[in-house]
């Protein structure tokens, strides 16, 4: 079998999406979603996807805030972009803020192992512990101030941690010249954003939900009750015959699907993550989601001839639209309707005034609306280069030093929306081995976090296809020679070829690989196959789709994954797997995942620091045989391959520093 998903980008192995939250703003500001989109005026509570583009005009400003409690703020005549805003499978979020020109704030923190990185022309900040920083970008010069926390500075020509008070500056058509200073002068909208940093911090109602964008709103806007059925719950203070879904719109998104935009000022957490339901004593309250997963907006829906109408899902219920007949909280009254036509890229309920009499009769319920048509033109829109993107550096470790290749410095031009240049590729990191006269030594335990391995990925080798196979099976057994579920055969030695023990056994398995997408659900089917065929020839891809699908939820979960890998690192990785190119990648993506899961244990966690050590050195021992120049595929380049390696040796070497000094 040829690789399957072996070399492919790494978002296609990402876990839920995520979205920033277009907050509070003042004057002119316009967004540009997507480089297919035009610019449009800015909406608050508008969902701010990867890659979207934000403007100021003379005398504005804007606010956006992140689900990790990051808020990211532009000045008048300013313009960034939302480079990355992604989770990646392991659960580590990267956030990437580029500022093209004007003028930048940025108050949070990277938690655990998430990656924080603030790039501006010239140079870029990596943010660790909590810190508030001011950028500007100007023509011929950027600037960045610290006034609080410290963070890590790089530049072309020079690298350090700077603290409160030290401010640096750089000029992009001079990477030689480089200023620090300890004078921070005073910016017009440091009061602003000082005043917006106070009223975000240390909302009450943090404690009831674990998303941090758009909590505070809940503080003012209502009040958290305790039921007996929900638990605590969220009811906010509306006038009688409020309705949720009622005030704002429905956007479409390519991603998502029609997407709600609160036009309540407080309807961002409450409308994507959790549904609402009511009582006869509270009337409508929120019930948050458990899970982080970010929702388009939990509604049913109903379309007629000429409209559409929609109402809040119930907690809890399935919806399918075809199954279920009529939903549990359907009512004409709690439903709002809007005048629809195919292809609508908006759905307003503002002044529709032609409600159906009779909605039963005349519309039938959807799980979802049609999708606007594409024009095929758009797939190839692009848009000129962020002046940021220049840099070319990225979050670092000890050893890391730049690419040797300079990229022109420019001067930004303001064009149309539809003049098209390709959006610059991620940033690049080279990694050195020491000099040889140096002996080879772990790097010392810092508060950054490790190097992802970007370009190479080792990805999931199950398909979410529903109809293709997963990559470990073999032909199943016939029907006929299928033996009674209630009597499996005990495993036989290793020594021989692997085979199911029977039809159902190899259907159990191939529903859990199905699965893939959704880890949860995975989790589930690998929980139903290990409880029927508790031997299996297969145990050693099953304990390692055990090991993905636990550092693929929303909120991984460490300890469990090292439990799964335990039985598989304490083996001979060389046999671990099907000696076959797929088999070789599991072997690395496993002693990967183990290796970067110690970062996020808990200190009393002391045998899966164990494994998570253990796998560690036998992912450095493993390096050599995998990344050797003969398996290097042909549409990866010698440097990327080289810098694959590089990237998981660094991740590696941290682990084991850090399991050291913990233990």
């Amino acid at each position: 079998m040829k690789i399957l998903a072996l070399f492919l980008p790494f978002a296609l192995f990402a876990a839920q999406p995520r979205y920033a939250r277009l907050g509070a703003f003042d004057g002119p500001v316009e967004v540009q979603l997507s480089a297919a989109d035009q610019w449009m005026p800015a909406e608050r509570n508008l969902p701010l996807p990867e890659g979207a583009w934000v403007r100021t005009g003379a005398a504005a400003r804007v606010e956006m805030e992140f689900d990790d409690g990051g808020v990211w703020r532009l000045g008048s005549d300013s313009q960034g972009e939302i480079s990355d805003n992604s989770r990646l499978s392991t659960g580590q979020r990267v956030t990437l803020l580029s500022l093209d020109h004007g003028l930048a704030f940025f108050t949070g923190q990277a938690r655990g192992i998430d990656a924080v990185v603030l790039a501006i022309p010239g140079a870029h900040v990596s943010i660790a512990g909590l810190a508030h920083v001011r950028m500007e970008a100007q023509t011929g010069w950027s600037q960045v101030w610290i006034t609080s926390g410290a963070v890590r500075f790089s530049c072309p020509a020079a690298e350090l941690d700077l603290i409160r008070g030290q401010t640096t500056r750089v000029e992009p058509s001079n990477p030689s010249r480089f200023v620090l200073d300890r004078d921070s002068p005073a910016a017009d909208l440091d009061r602003w954003n000082s005043d917006r940093d106070d009223a975000l911090s240390n909302p009450t109602s943090a404690l009831h939900v674990m998303e941090r964008g758009g909590v505070a709103d809940l503080d003012s806007a209502g009040e958290w009750i305790t039921t007996d059925t929900f638990g605590t719950v969220w009811k906010p203070k509306t006038k009688d015959g409020w309705v949720p879904f009622r005030e704002g719109r429905w956007r479409w998104y390519n991603q998502l699907g029609y997407t709600w935009v609160s036009g309540d000022s407080w309807g961002w957490l409450p409308y994507h993550y959790g549904r609402w339901t009511r009582t006869a004593e509270l009337g409508w309250f929120w019930v948050p989601n458990v899970a982080q997963v970010f929702k388009p907006g939990d509604v049913y829906w109903l379309r007629g001839p000429q409209y559409a109408g929609w109402g809040p899902l119930a907690p809890g219920e399935p919806w399918s639209g075809a199954v279920s007949p009529v939903p549990q909280q359907f009512l004409d009254l709690f439903t709002t309707y809007a005048a629809f036509t195919p292809g609508a890229a908006l759905i307003d309920p503002a002044g529709f005034t032609d409600k159906p009499k009779d909605p039963l009769r005349s519309s039938a319920f959807l799980s979802a609306l049609p999708s606007p048509p594409r024009e095929a033109a758009l797939l190839d829109a692009t848009r000129p280069l962020v002046q940021a993107g220049s840099t070319r550096v990225a979050p670092v470790l000890p050893g890391v030093t730049y690419q040797s290749e300079e990229l022109p410095v420019r001067t930004y031009t303001p064009v149309a929306p539809t003049v098209a240049v390709v959006t610059p590729p991620p940033p690049v990191l080279v990694v050195e081995a020491p000099p040889a006269d140096q002996p080879e030594v772990a790097p010392a335990l810092v508060p950054y976090p490790v190097a992802v391995y970007g370009g190479i990925v080792v990805g999931n080798t199950a398909t979410n296809s529903g109809n293709a196979k997963p990559a470990i099976l073999p032909p199943a057994p016939s029907p006929a020679a299928a033996k009674p579920v209630h009597a499996p055969t005990p495993p036989e030695p290793r020594t021989h070829r692997k085979h199911w023990q029977d039809r159902v056994e190899y259907e159990l398995a191939e529903e859990a690989l199905r699965h893939a997408a959704s880890p949860a659900l995975q989790i589930q089917d690998l929980d139903t196959w290990k409880r029927r065929y508790p031997h299996s020839d297969y145990e050693n891809e099953r304990n390692y789709y055990y090991v993905e699908a636990f550092g693929r939820l929303p909120n991984p979960q460490p300890v469990k994954l090292l439990a799964y890998a335990a039985p598989l690192v304490q083996q001979d990785a060389a046999t671990l797997f099907d000696p076959t190119d797929i088999g070789r990648a599991q072997t690395l993506n496993l002693l990967y995942l183990a290796t970067t899961s110690a970062q996020v244990l808990p200190p009393t966690a002391t045998n899966e620091f164990r494994t998570a050590r253990m796998a560690a050195q036998k992912l450095l021992d493993y390096l050599p045989d995998f990344f050797n120049h003969s398996a290097r595929p042909a549409n990866v380049t010698p440097d990327l391959w080289a810098k694959a390696r590089a990237d998981m040796e660094s991740a590696a070497k941290h682990t084991l520093a850090t399991a050291h000094r913990v233990h």
